[in-house]
């Protein structure tokens, strides 16, 4: 009798391949959220304006902000809809285990969150083509991003950013797909430990903030936005192996 052993890397490879394959879709929601961003910023994301007597100036700023922000969002939407049960069950089409199932999924939201940090990156420029052809506004001048080097750090800036909040929603779905009473219970949570801490002199949401985005060095911000998407990631393991118990 032949036995074959198969290993963990090998499984993990197929099920990222899987899920590639069959949820496509995701591309598709995020061609959408990413045009309703451009769609969004067509009306500036700043203005600045000076006169006198016979003059007056207007500026008005574009940037890709407004469709950053939408691509985190879809990013935390995104991996919330991967913990589903009709999601999480495709994974026993192979051979696997809890692990190699959460790890695929892990490297998979970093491979998409990649893909929408890059499309993100450059949706600005689509967002300047636009205003050029389609309004009257008149593009004066167009800030380079001071370099490749500077593109780049911005690039993986937003990547893990997006990766981050995508491990946000992936450890929020598998609390609630734990125990389905977190659907009413975590949001209600979430706001009532902000509210207490805003009550208490302290907010805890403006320490996040400035604990991650205020945060001036790329490296610093590379070591901080690892460590929170690792709690993050790691939370979501530790709740699906209670899963597994559980089914």
């Amino acid at each position: 009798m032949y036995s074959a052993d198969i290993s963990t890397a090998e499984v993990v490879k197929k099920q990222i391949s899987y899920k590639w394959r069959a949820y496509i879709s995701v591309f598709t929601s995020l061609v959408v959220i990413q045009l309703l961003g451009v769609l969004f910023s067509l009306n500036g994301t700043g203005m600045s304006s000076s006169g006198g007597r016979s003059y007056n100036i207007q500026v008005e700023y574009y940037n890709a902000d407004i469709i950053m922000i939408f691509t985190i969002f879809w990013g935390f939407i995104t991996a919330l809809l991967l913990t589903t049960k009709a999601y999480r069950e495709d994974d026993f089409a192979f051979v696997t285990n809890r692990m190699s199932g959460t790890l695929s999924t892990i490297l998979y939201l970093w491979i998409i969150s990649s893909i929408a940090g890059f499309t993100a990156s450059l949706s600005g420029y689509l967002l300047k083509v636009v205003v050029f052809l389609f309004t009257s506004q008149e593009i004066l001048n167009s800030t380079g991003a001071g370099g490749a080097g500077i593109y780049l750090m911005g690039l993986v800036s937003l990547i893990l950013t997006i990766f981050m909040f995508a491990g946000f929603g992936y450890a929020a779905g598998m609390i609630v797909q734990w125990n389905k009473m977190f659907v009413i219970l975590l949001p209600v949570l979430v706001i009532g430990l902000l509210f207490s801490l805003e009550k208490a002199g302290y907010s805890l949401d403006r320490f996040f903030f400035q604990f991650l985005f205020s945060e001036q060095s790329f490296w610093l911000f590379l070591i901080k936005s690892t460590a929170v998407s690792a709690a993050a990631y790691l939370s979501a393991f530790l709740i699906s192996n209670r899963l597994e118990v559980k089914q």
